[in-house]
C-alpha cells in the first residue's frame, strides 16, 4: 500500500547580492546564483497527481522574481541599519557604510539574508497557496542553494 506520494520540481533560479552578520562583525557584500527546488509528499488525487507541477513552477517563479538581481537586506538584524532616503538606501554594519539605489534593494522580514531564512519564506508562501488548491498535500520541503555545495532545506507541514 502507498503511504505518500513525493513530488519534486527544480530548475527554479535566481540571483541576489546580501551579506550575513555574524556575531557583531559583517561578511563582505557577495551575491549568489541561487537554485530553488522543492519536495511535496501528498496523496494522489482523482486526477492522478499530488500537484500540478505547472502550478508549482508558476508560484515558485513569481516568488523569486521579486527577489532576482536585487540586493536582499534584513528587516529585523542586529547588526544591520537600514535608512531609505528618496531614491537611495542608506546600510550601515560595524564595518562599513553603503548607500544603493532603493528601487535594486528588498528588505525582508528576516533577522538575516541567510539560505535557511529564504527557504522558510518560500515555504511559507508557497505552503500557504498549495494548502488552498490542493487539500490533499501533506508536507512541503524546500531548498535554496547557494552553490552546488550548500544549500538549506525548510519543511513545514500542511
Amino acid at each position: 500500500m502507498i503511504k505518500e506520494t513525493l513530488i519534486e520540481v527544480s530548475g527554479i533560479d535566481f540571483s541576489a547580492g546580501h551579506f550575513v552578520s555574524e556575531g557583531g562583525k559583517c561578511e563582505r557584500l557577495h551575491g549568489h546564483n541561487y537554485q530553488v527546488s522543492v519536495r511535496i509528499s501528498g496523496e494522489i488525487d482523482s486526477q492522478g497527481m499530488v500537484v500540478d507541477f505547472r502550478v508549482v513552477k508558476e508560484h515558485l517563479r513569481l516568488l523569486c522574481k521579486e527577489w532576482d538581481h536585487r540586493l536582499l537586506l534584513p528587516a529585523h538584524s542586529s547588526q544591520i541599519k537600514i535608512s531609505t532616503r528618496g531614491e537611495h538606501t542608506e546600510v550601515k554594519t560595524p564595518e562599513r557604510e553603503y548607500s544603493f539605489p532603493t528601487k535594486d534593494v528588498l528588505v525582508l522580514d528576516v533577522i538575516e539574508t541567510t539560505a535557511e531564512e529564504l527557504a522558510k519564506i518560500l515555504a511559507t508562501k508557497l505552503g500557504s497557496v498549495l494548502k488552498q488548491e490542493f487539500p490533499n498535500v501533506h508536507q512541503l520541503a524546500v531548498s535554496v542553494a547557494e552553490s552546488a555545495s550548500q544549500r538549506a532545506i525548510v519543511v513545514i507541514d500542511l
